[in-house]
Parts: structure tokens; sequence; C-alpha cells
């Protein structure tokens, strides 16, 4: 089953502008190396979060409930980010399994093999990747701008 999966996931489906040459470097047997990173990449993420939780403690005076606070807090921040990895992680497992391997998410463009070999759980290519994350700064609000704090107070001197 797995040589199947390799030979469909080696000839991506090919969109408009993607010729088949810039994915030729995804060989059934480099998929088949990058599924079973993906996989122990999986295995080892959901193993972590296993190992997160964590158990409350009723005793310690107030310093020592402080410390747990933050560290539950740490913790589940951690956990988020780990969750997102893994949905990645799995959507990119798919994506072998169903062809699509390679293939930015929104583009249908070959994402560069520089940027698989970094991250091979990436759904988007650079210049995609780019773009949100352009519009996710100007959506942001601006800051404070704490350079004119005093200003005024010497000017009425």
């Amino acid at each position: 089953m797995t040589k199947k999966v390799a030979k469909k996931a080696a000839k991506p489906k090919a969109a408009a502008g993607n010729p088949a040459k810039d994915l030729a470097w995804l060989t059934p047997a480099k998929i088949k190396s990058i599924r079973t990173e993906l996989v122990a990449l999986r295995d080892d993420i959901l193993k972590t979060v296993r190992k997160q939780s964590i158990h409350e403690v009723d005793n310690g005076d107030s310093v020592d409930q402080a410390s747990q606070s933050i560290e539950k807090e740490l913790m589940f921040e951690l956990s988020d980010n780990e969750r997102t990895t893994l949905d990645m992680v799995e959507a990119a497992i798919r994506k072998i399994d169903n062809g699509t391997y390679g293939l930015c998410e929104a583009t249908q463009k070959a994402i560069t093999r520089a940027r698989l070999e970094a991250i091979p759980y990436a759904r988007y290519s650079i210049a995609y990747q780019n773009q949100l994350e352009q519009k996710v700064t100007e959506a942001a609000e601006p800051g404070l701008d704490f350079s004119v704090i005093g200003e005024t107070e010497r000017a009425g001197e």
C-alpha cells in the first residue's frame, strides 16, 4: 500500500502555471521518506502533549500558587502551538495520500524545495505566506505612541 501511495503522491495534480518539473524532485522514494518523517513528528508531538498534563496541587503558599499558575499558562500556550503544528502535520500527510503534497493550498503553485525541506508541513508558498503575514500586520491596531509623553510638560515650562 505504501508503494501505491508514494506513486500517486509523486505525481501531484498540476495547476495552471505549475510545471511538473517544479515538483520533479518529489520522487516516490522522497515522498515515502517525507511521509515517514511527518508521521514520526506527529507521534512525537502527541507524546509531548500527553506528557504536559498538569496535576493540581492545593497546598503551598501564594508564591507556589502563583508559580503554578504561570506554569499552567505556559503549558496551555505550548499545547496550543503544538496543536496547530499537529494539524499542519496531519494535513501534510493527507496531502501526500491524495497526491497534492508540494502545492500551495491557496495558489496551487509549487512550494519551493528549500521551503519543504525546511518545513515539510508547509501549507503555503513563501510568496503567499508573506502576503498573509502582511495582511495580519496591516490589520493589527497601532500601538500606543509613548514618544510624546512628557513633551507637553516641557513646552509649558
